[in-house]
């Protein structure tokens, strides 16, 4: 205070100082709320414009895993079981198909017979992955359906990567293999779209799994670990996993404040996240304060000193006045110097009117300094900023409302708004508004956000995202709107919307009874087979018990597996219902539907009619083990029931034969007759031999005119000798073919089985040995394995 007492209490002084005074504390005011009300704002536009560039890139995501999805659907419709069983299958596979090549880091075939063949530069070789890595790849061979694997490190490249999975189905819908493409993580061409969303200089994107693994970070020692794992702790990581999508200002692990924003891909519930530093994000307006404070400084220094001037000019008077009373009192002058100048009240008062009128005019350039500042804010705002009086007519226009309507700014101000961007049909209802706003009615759309249409200058129509405000000024009402182009947002709803109608048109079309169940074992949805199958009307089912739906009794078969997709788990079973008057045999599979918290929020039903397909099944397993010419045993039934018929020597001790023929000359039969006469043969013979052998044994057919029978039950040698020969003199009965009698005769070789140190090959072989010897020892007889050709039985 000692400092303070020693200042000049002179009034030129104090009124000097409180002109600096109020000058400097009215230029700093105002440019400090200025500036924290365009902080504010600025941050909204940066997590906003932040969310929406994530948006876009996680669009881009999807639509690169859609599309390599269904290339990979594509190209395992093409996998033929040959491509898989082996790596040169493998290499003409992807051969054939270079395109898929380049589309994916490598391509590899899984096969039932736990080989994985994979793409290797230009080459295909086989891979063991491991333990955990088959037992994944027989889970997903087993589900039969699509699926992409979890983030891991590639033992080809070291490089983070997941693989696409599709499962390559036989005839019968069955997965015998699985067709994978494997996409690495760190490639430019799958990260550039995330990479380039980078906020700043200093931050950065990344990317992780639904449970926290990184899979993008630019940080390479974070990938494929869980940012769980890492010391600290971030809310904005914690709310990204809690399912959170949007952007937020917190601080991170580093306790650094940023603007962090989170979105979820569709395909696989992964989480793209973006950090920007406030530190940078708002460095422009960090740097813009200093300088207006330092401006503020300089300025009311400047004017304390033009102040401190014109009070020494404007005040001389009073110190020439100050200096006449003195030499007045001093005896030097008389009364008559008082009436010099403007040594009087009034000019005293002028001086002071002068000096509030220069405090004023300091005051109003620094309202225009922050008036420009806040219309450049604007100016430079990515959505269209219109302001109108209440009259309608538009007083502000910035250079996003010109991209976005298409009016320059000189062409809409002092325009009214209807005739500019109000389309035709809203202007009645906006020209209500207007009258009603101007009456001092704030109206429901004030300080809201709404969706509505607004006119362009070549006259289509723009979706826009309207948020309203209202202000008073100078006694009048003013409307100020952000107007924000959501043209691609609507047409991604609209695509989306009609996505729905058309699968909900399929779902109504397919064959399949599709419903979805809630918790409560009540119906939300039900396609239109409901009615197809059992006449009862979807739109009356939704809401209702499932016992409602398909009785007391289907709901009894139905509950126990019910009760397993409660649990979480898939359940299928078979059952039969009435349709159409007939019975028919359908499966239902229960798919549960997990909610965040991994509880059961729901069930999809999912029913098929497998009659025809089980027809189809009985007829294709009777036609695969049946020759289609003799209607006999083919070879693949011949070697299923050899191994049967071991096994059942070996359990009953009981001696088991097998015999191997075939028609002498017959090709001699083919060149004469034809093969339609040569046909009529193998099924005459065939027929003789059915007839001739026992209930108990096997007659097959396994090649051209190569048969075999299986004796089951032989006591000996000599028995066998007499099944042989008794077949040998019923072929011997002539034949007829093409209305003509001709003579047939067999070869037969006979070989009794070893015992258990010989396999269904070796016997099989001996058999085909002896009938070797038959032939040798002039056909139209049988020789025995193991034995002389004095056993050969001639003809008679």
């Amino acid at each position: 205070m000692a400092v303070f007492t020693r200042l000049p209490r002179s009034l030129k002084f104090r009124m000097t100082g409180v002109v600096v005074m109020l000058v400097l504390a009215a230029t700093m005011t105002v440019a400090w709320v200025a500036l924290v009300l365009a902080e504010r704002d600025m941050k909204s536009v940066i997590g906003d414009q932040q969310y929406a560039l994530l948006s876009s890139a996680a669009a881009q995501v999807d639509a690169q895993f859609t599309a390599r999805q269904a290339l990979l659907a594509s190209l395992a419709d093409t996998v033929a079981e040959s491509d898989g069983a082996s790596a040169e299958g493998m290499r003409a596979f992807v051969a054939r198909h270079p395109v898929a090549r380049a589309r994916f880091l490598n391509l590899h075939i899984y096969n039932r017979d736990r080989m994985l063949f994979n793409t290797t530069g230009d080459g295909v070789a086989a891979l063991d992955p491991g333990a955990a890595a088959h037992a994944y790849f027989e889970r997903a061979l087993a589900a039969g359906k699509p699926a992409i694997s979890p983030p891991f490190k590639s033992i080809l490249t070291g490089r983070p990567a997941i693989m696409l999975l599709h499962p390559v189905l036989d005839a019968g819908g069955r997965a015998i293999m699985l067709l994978c493409g494997s996409i690495d993580l760190t490639s430019p061409s799958f990260t550039e779209q995330v990479a380039a969303q980078k906020p700043g200089k200093t931050g950065y994107t990344y990317m992780m799994t639904a449970d926290g693994v990184v899979l993008h970070h630019p940080d390479p020692a974070l990938l494929l670990k869980r940012l769980s794992e890492r010391p600290g702790h971030s809310d904005a990581t914690a709310l990204a996993l809690a399912g959170f999508q949007g952007w937020t200002e917190t601080r991170g692990r580093d306790g650094v404040p940023a603007i962090y924003s989170f979105r979820r891909l569709r395909a696989t519930d992964w989480i793209i996240g973006a950090r920007f530093p406030l530190e940078e994000a708002f460095a422009p307006m960090i740097a813009m304060r200093h300088k207006a404070m330092l401006a503020a400084g300089a300025f009311a220094a400047v004017a304390g000193l033009l102040a401190w001037v014109a009070v020494q000019w404007m005040l001389r008077p009073l110190g020439r006045l100050r200096r006449d009373i003195g030499d007045i009192r001093g005896g030097r002058a008389d009364i008559g110097v008082l009436q010099r100048g403007r040594a009087d009240e009034i000019g005293a008062l002028s001086v002071a009117f002068h000096e509030l009128m220069a405090e004023r005019e300091a005051a109003q350039a620094s309202i225009r300094d922050s008036e420009a500042l806040i219309s450049s804010i604007l100016e430079r705002a990515p959505d269209a900023f219109v302001s109108c009086e209440a009259s309608g007519i538009i007083t502000k226009w910035n250079a996003a409302a010109e991209r976005s309507f298409g009016w320059r700014r000189d062409e809409a101000i002092g325009r009214d708004i209807a005739e500019l961007i109000v389309p035709p049909a809203a202007r009645a209802q906006h020209g209500a508004g207007m009258r009603a706003f101007a009456g001092g009615q704030a109206g429901r759309l004030i300080n809201s956000r709404v969706r509505v249409s607004a006119l362009h200058k070549d006259g289509s129509e723009v979706p826009v995202e309207l948020s309203l405000g209202a202000l008073r000024h100078d006694g009048a009402y003013h409307a100020t709107a952000f107007l924000h182009d959501i043209t691609e947002r609507v047409a991604y709803e609209r695509k989306i919307a009609a996505s729905e109608q058309r699968l909900r048109t399929l779902a109504d079309n397919l064959p399949v009874l599709i419903a979805y169940l809630d918790h409560a074992i009540t119906f939300r949805f039900v396609n239109a087979t409901f009615q197809h199958w059992f006449g009862m009307d979807p739109a009356k089912m939704l809401g209702r018990h499932l016992v409602e739906g398909i009785g007391n009794g289907q709901y009894a078969l139905a509950q126990p597996h019910l009760e397993r997709a409660l649990g979480g788990h898939n359940a299928t079973y078979e059952h039969t219902a009435r349709i159409d008057g007939g019975v028919h045999t359908l499966e239902t599979t229960f798919v549960p539907e997990l909610g965040a918290d991994g509880g059961v929020v729901g069930i999809y039903s999912l029913t098929h009619d497998t009659t025809r397909l089980k027809e189809i099944e009985q007829r294709l397993t009777q036609l695969a083990r049946s020759d289609t010419l003799t209607g006999i045993a083919n070879r693949l039934m011949f070697e299923e029931s050899l191994q049967q018929a071991i096994v059942r020597a070996k359990r009953q001790r009981q001696p088991l034969a097998l015999a191997y023929l075939d028609i002498d000359h017959f090709k001699a039969i083919n060149d004469t007759h034809g093969h339609g006469g040569g046909d009529d043969v193998l099924r005459e013979f065939a027929a003789r031999l059915g007839a001739n052998v026992r209930a108990s044994d096997t007659v097959a057919r396994v090649a051209g005119d190569e048969f075999i029978i299986i004796f089951e039950q032989v006591a000996h040698v000599e028995e066998a000798a007499r099944l042989a020969l008794k077949i040998v003199e019923a072929i011997r009965r002539p034949f007829t073919v093409a209305d003509t009698l001709m003579g047939v005769t067999t070869s037969i070789g006979l070989a009794l089985h070893a015992g258990e140190g010989e396999s269904a090959a070796e016997l099989v072989a001996r058999a085909d040995s002896a009938l070797y010897a038959a032939k040798h020892n002039g056909r139209d007889g049988y020789a025995i394995a193991g034995q002389a050709a004095s056993s050969i039985s001639m003809p008679s």
